[in-house]
């Protein structure tokens, strides 16, 4: 009976040390998404609280005790020369993370389903692209489009748009379809269906969460983009971002209310975008990690 009593505090004490690591495992990770949260989200909110603080209040000691105001945001949706700079965003952002999907995925399909020499050397080569700041390009991309005549246009931002995102995608979807039952593929090429068929009716369905996660990066991508549009618009296709700028350049000094008002307006689509296909975008993103 000693032996058996022994054996089950012995049991126990297992247990015991089994659960306390559990919990300690727990709160550990619990802390860490914590700091996670506190260092990625507590600068957007003193972003959101900085734009609603009275003006009296913007130098003094730091406060949350005070009496919000909107009228900053008020000013800035009665401000007449905001309406086309955001459809030219919407629009070039738009159609510029289609036409990166399309090309990309194409690519991205080619690079999976067919073998060809250099093949390796060649995807690197497309994907060394994204790795060029985006300043040691502007002239040349400036002396081009104005060799184009496409200089102020939101076709010139459609097509550095596409152009920048294309290597996105094909990485995306690359690592996607590579998770993706090879034997479908097979089946249907020794039924006699040709490549293009194979890619609308099989692949193209279950590749749906990793297009729809290139998607939704390259417009996030193309919609926070200043530099190119601040260098080749002026007028006519310049974009939010753009124009929000021009709202404050002709203050002398910085206006902290009206910048982080301009800051969380260009900031509430992007989140909002990003709360409706969240599902998606995480589905898309761990389903080859998930897979593999």
């Amino acid at each position: 009976m000693s032996a058996v009593a022994a054996n089950k505090a012995t049991t126990a004490s297992r247990r015991s040390r089994i659960r306390w690591k559990a919990r300690a495992r727990g709160a550990g990770l619990a802390a860490g998404v914590i700091a996670v949260l506190l260092w990625t989200l507590l600068p957007l909110f003193y972003l959101v609280v900085v734009s609603v603080k009275p003006e009296d209040m913007m130098l003094g000691p730091p406060s949350l005790a005070f009496h919000p105001t909107l009228a900053r945001y008020q000013e800035l949706l009665q401000w007449d020369q905001l309406g086309q700079p955001m459809w030219n965003s919407v629009a070039s952002s738009g159609l510029g993370t289609l036409g990166a999907v399309i090309l990309g995925g194409m690519a991205a399909l080619a690079f999976t389903l067919m073998n060809f020499r250099g093949k390796s050397a060649l995807f690197f080569v497309v994907l060394l692209t994204r790795m060029f700041p985006a300043v040691t390009t502007v002239i040349p991309i400036y002396l081009i489009v104005r060799m184009l005549g496409l200089l102020d246009s939101v076709t010139a931002l459609v097509l550095l748009f596409i152009g920048f995102q294309i290597p996105l995608v094909m990485w995306i979807l690359s690592t996607y379809l590579q998770t993706l039952p090879k034997e479908l593929v097979e089946a249907a090429s020794l039924d006699g269906a040709s490549l293009p068929v194979i890619a609308v009716r099989i692949i193209l369905p279950l590749a749906a969460p990793g297009l729809l996660s290139a998607a939704i990066l390259s417009f996030i991508f193309n919609w926070n983009e200043f530099l190119f549009p601040l260098v080749l618009t002026s007028f006519d296709a310049k974009t939010g971002a753009v124009a929000m700028m021009n709202y404050l350049e002709s203050e002398k000094n910085v206006l902290w209310g009206p910048l982080s008002t301009v800051g969380v307006a260009m900031t509430i689509p992007v989140v909002l975008f990003m709360v409706l296909l969240r599902r998606h975008l995480v589905r898309g993103l761990t389903a080859g990690m998930l897979k593999g």
